[in-house]
């Protein structure tokens, strides 16, 4: 391409920007799922384009009310999302539809967010569920249930923060055990009743997502990700997408305008572009 012609389609796309930015802003207006705000890094699947969030973090809302909200479609639902320390309250439908407990015996949370950007948060508590403990009697205290495939097993409301592969409770040495975590100041656990209560309570997960999404918002951006290059990008009030903040600096051209996406170096002048032809496209 010809220098005076990539001057003129610079131009033009400086003329452009602001009606693009407009109309991406519109799409990524915050949301709300029934009384849980939608915003980045979260996006509202079926309403919103998924590069208004991070990809695995999409809310489906059920739009009767009937079910909590699920987290990419899996097995958490969602019951209240705190942006500021970066925690979601959720809880595992497959524990929370067994009142007798039995599923958590065979069950492992820090395994099921493996491959996530989810981690269990340690503030929780854990409900320590442990059997075969022939050496010793269950730590007082113990509520009991019997599972169809593995007898009799006692669930305890341990007030110690949770920690994947921590010793088990005193008392409880040799016994096979499972390790749920449940909020803090979770209420007493005196019956098996009380378990279906305590899971469905849910417990804090914490997220953490590329970019700073704070940053962003504080320099007048929105928050985005960008999937072409696996990134989080700043989308700024004049149309740049930048890869922190709004600050001056590289201007990100639109993929649909240029073909592959190219980088446009703003403090070099017209000269610069005419002598040296320092478009790259990356």
């Amino acid at each position: 391409m010809h220098a005076p012609a990539v001057l003129s389609l610079v131009l033009l796309l400086l003329l452009l920007l602001p009606l693009l930015g407009a109309a991406l802003d519109a799409n990524c207006t915050p949301a709300s799922c029934g009384n849980l705000p939608i915003r980045y890094p979260f996006w509202l699947r079926g309403h919103q384009p998924s590069y208004c969030g991070y990809p695995s973090f999409g809310i489906a809302c059920d739009p009767t009310g009937a079910s909590a909200p699920s987290l990419n479609d899996s097995y958490l639902r969602v019951l209240d999302i705190h942006y500021g320390n970066r925690s979601v309250v959720a809880f595992h439908t497959n524990l929370a539809d067994d009142p007798t407990g039995c599923r958590a015996t065979r069950f492992n949370m820090s395994t099921s967010l493996a491959l996530s950007l989810l981690a269990v948060s340690r503030a929780n508590w854990e409900l320590f569920l442990h059997a075969n403990c022939s050496r010793q009697p269950p730590p007082a205290g113990s509520v009991a249930t019997h599972c169809k495939d593995s007898g009799a097993w006692f669930m305890y409301l341990g007030r110690r923060s949770y920690e994947p592969g921590a010793p088990p409770l005193p008392g409880t040495t040799g016994c096979r055990f499972s390790i749920v975590p449940v909020l803090p100041e979770s209420p007493e656990l005196k019956a098996l009743s009380d378990y279906e209560t305590l899971v469905k309570r849910g417990f804090l997960v914490e997220w953490t997502v590329p970019g700073d999404c704070a940053a962003c918002n504080a320099s007048g951006g929105q928050c985005r990700f960008d999937a072409d290059v696996n990134a989080f990008r700043c989308h700024c009030p004049d149309g740049r997408r930048q890869p922190a903040t709004c600050a001056p600096g590289e201007l990100l051209i639109p993929r649909f305008l240029t073909g592959p996406a190219a980088y446009v170096y703003p403090e070099y002048t017209n000269d610069d572009w005419l002598e040296g032809n320092r478009f790259s496209r990356h």
